[in-house]
């Protein structure tokens, strides 16, 4: 059985001007291309830059998109913060705008210990009454949820309905469909890295919320049909071609960045402007993505 949130989902850019303004005229653009190609997006993500965007400006990002979307899709709100009292604020927001679910990686630089954790997701479950989606993302945060943890949390409290596992490891994976969805059918395990889409997948997985999915969602979201569909040559075929697709991140020094050079090199007219701490890539780490979209007939 599948999850309530299952398919592809857009953790979106967030295009800036040259000057470091939202480029709201990009940002339209962008989501009208993707909406009809995709089962939803995730507003103020990783890809997004949240943690550089003040309070005021991840609330208005997240009217504006609902303000396009409507109804059309899955929207995912990522309401995070080092400050609780923002938490609650972006919270009552998602619920105003009645985005689908609300997600959160777990507390970082202040980190609790397991049972602060534990309190930590509880109370946006309970406070917002939404589905929420754990997002365990290592590399950012500094530290793991366990799968033990995120059992317990779901068996816990029913509006704690699945997670986003940006983590190098299929062993991880794994373990959360074993631990969890045997128990939870409804639980929604979704991968934040491309390459593991398939994987995820066979091992009984819903799909993923992947920053490649602004480049080629109509290749992620045929990964899903194929499986479903048990067409193996075209499975293989699109895999290998999001395998090859992922090697831009080798070049560019973020997510973000290297994601707003393919969408530039694709002819969306944004900038490839990143926020500080991240840095704008120069004119090598352009060439080394732009070959590999030639290659694989993204871009001519």
């Amino acid at each position: 059985m599948k999850g309530k949130f299952n398919g592809i989902f857009v953790p979106l850019i967030t295009p800036f001007k040259e000057d470091g303004e939202i480029d709201f005229d990009g940002f339209e653009k962008i989501i009208n291309f993707l909406t009809p190609k995709v089962q939803g997006f995730f507003v103020n993500a990783t890809t997004g830059e949240f943690t550089s965007l003040t309070l005021k400006e991840r609330k208005r990002i997240m009217v504006f998109v609902k303000e396009i979307i409507g109804k059309d899709v899955k929207l995912l709100a990522n309401v995070s913060s080092t400050s609780f009292k923002e938490v609650e604020e972006l919270i009552n927001l998602a619920k105003e705008l009645e985005y689908d679910a609300i997600v959160s990686p777990p507390p970082f630089y202040l980190i609790p210990n397991k049972e602060g954790i534990k309190d930590y997701f509880l109370s946006i479950a309970r406070i917002s009454e939404m589905d929420t989606i754990i997002y365990n993302i290592p590399s950012c945060t500094g530290y793991s949820v366990s799968v033990d943890l995120i059992r317990e949390l779901a068996l816990k409290e029913e509006k704690i309905i699945g997670v986003k596992a940006t983590i190098d490891s299929l062993g991880y994976i794994k373990d959360l469909l074993l631990k969890i969805k045997k128990e939870r059918e409804d639980f929604s395990v979704l991968t934040g890295l491309g390459f593991y889409l398939s994987s995820t997948l066979i091992l009984g997985g819903d799909g993923g919320i992947l920053a490649l999915s602004h480049i080629a969602p109509d290749v992620l979201t045929s990964i899903i049909k194929n499986f479903e569909e048990g067409d193996l040559t075209d499975f293989k075929k699109n895999t290998e071609f999001i395998a090859r697709l992922a090697d831009i991140y080798r070049f560019g020094t973020s997510f973000a960045s290297s994601i707003k050079i393919a969408l530039k090199l694709m002819g969306f007219p944004i900038s490839t402007y990143v926020r500080k701490p991240l840095v704008v890539d120069d004119e090598e780490a352009i060439l080394n993505i732009e070959k590999i979209l030639k290659e694989l007939k993204i871009v001519d």
